[in-house]
C-alpha cells in the first residue's frame, strides 16, 4: 500500500509545504526538508537510513514508485531528481 501525504502550518503555507511518502512495502519513509537532501527513514527493519543525491536548493516534493524501489525529488531549483535503490 503506497501513503502520500501532504502538511502545512498557517505561518508557512506560503513558503514551503512539507511531504511525506512511504513506499509500497511500508519500510521507508522519505520526506521533504529545508536542506538540499531528503532524508530516508527506515520505518521497519533494521536497515540504516539513507538520504537523497542533494539538489541545488532545499527539497519541496517526494513521491515513490507504485512498486519499484524508485524515488523522485524535486527542488526550488525547478530540478527533478529519479533514483533507484538498488
Amino acid at each position: 500500500m503506497f501513503h502520500f501525504f501532504k502538511f502545512s502550518s498557517p505561518a508557512s503555507s506560503a513558503h514551503f509545504r512539507h511531504e511525506m511518502a512511504l513506499d509500497a512495502t511500508g519500510k521507508r519513509l522519505l520526506v521533504t526538508s529545508d536542506s538540499v537532501r531528503s532524508p530516508i527513514y527506515q520505518v521497519r527493519g533494521n536497515g540504516k537510513g539513507l538520504k537523497t543525491l542533494p539538489h541545488t536548493a532545499a527539497v519541496t516534493t517526494v513521491d515513490w514508485h507504485p512498486t519499484l524501489p524508485t524515488f523522485l525529488t524535486g527542488s526550488c531549483d525547478n530540478s527533478v531528481r529519479v533514483t533507484s535503490i538498488v
